[in-house]
């Protein structure tokens, strides 16, 4: 049991399912009921790691999955996450298989790609596995604020709304160019420089296409550029 009590004494926050509902064919909503202390220095963007598996002959890499916080309710100190399960990885089968009342060891929150309240526009950018995350910083952003979000999926019925029921961002259909259209519309949204911050995430070729695309050719500074990306085809678990 030598790396499973390794892992569990780095991940020994302890939290229980409350809640799990299907949002799309590829996506759940699950509640965890957590320790508000854990997250007494919560700052919107950060993510939670999840132990997803127990089996004691895999690797680190197959047993944790790093899951944005969908948002954090201070009040009932409860945790929303958005779970893709477009793989059959262990993450996908632990979403699938969870079930209201199932205890979840996680570490964290964590993480820099955070909420910058500093600015007055913002633009967020992603695909569909980085939807969560996007709409936090979203409501995170400040009153008066600008924000503009692109999101692309192979589908729009893997497009799921915010808590709020609100779906504030503009959807593209993911295609084999998807980089020169995201571009295209951010053209055509006439973003400006000045007062803006860039948030981009997703697959890792698209994060560095836009992020080069903002630094190179628009010569926008690299403080106003923020990048994560959350997936690679050949990369699983940890980052």
């Amino acid at each position: 049991m030598g790396i499973l009590n390794s892992i569990i004494d780095i991940i020994s926050n302890k939290a229980t399912v409350i809640y799990k509902q299907q949002l799309t064919p590829k996506t759940w909503h699950i509640k965890l009921k957590v320790n508000g202390a854990d997250f007494k220095n919560y700052i919107p963007g950060e993510h939670l790691r999840v132990l997803v598996g127990r089996h004691n002959n895999a690797n680190l890499s197959d047993m944790v999955r790093t899951y944005s916080v969908w948002n954090y309710d201070e009040l009932q100190q409860t945790a929303d996450l958005a779970v893709c399960t477009f793989s059959d990885g262990w993450g996908a089968q632990w979403a699938n298989k969870v079930a209201v009342g199932d205890p979840v060891l996680y570490s964290g929150p964590k993480g820099k790609f955070t909420i910058d309240n500093s600015a007055q526009n913002y633009l967020l950018l992603g695909d569909v596995s980085a939807l969560s995350h996007l709409y936090e910083l979203r409501r995170h952003a400040g009153i008066n604020k600008n924000v503009t979000g692109i999101i692309y999926a192979d589908s729009k019925d893997f497009i799921f709304p915010d808590l709020s029921n609100s779906t504030p961002f503009g959807y593209l259909k993911n295609e084999e160019n998807i980089l020169e259209t995201v571009i295209t519309e951010v053209v055509w949204n006439n973003i400006p420089k000045e007062n803006t911050l860039v948030y981009i995430a997703g697959e890792t070729a698209f994060c560095t296409g836009m992020n080069n695309y903002f630094r190179k050719v628009q010569e926008w500074p690299s403080k106003q550029i923020k990048t994560k990306p959350f997936w690679h085809p050949d990369k699983k678990g940890l980052e």
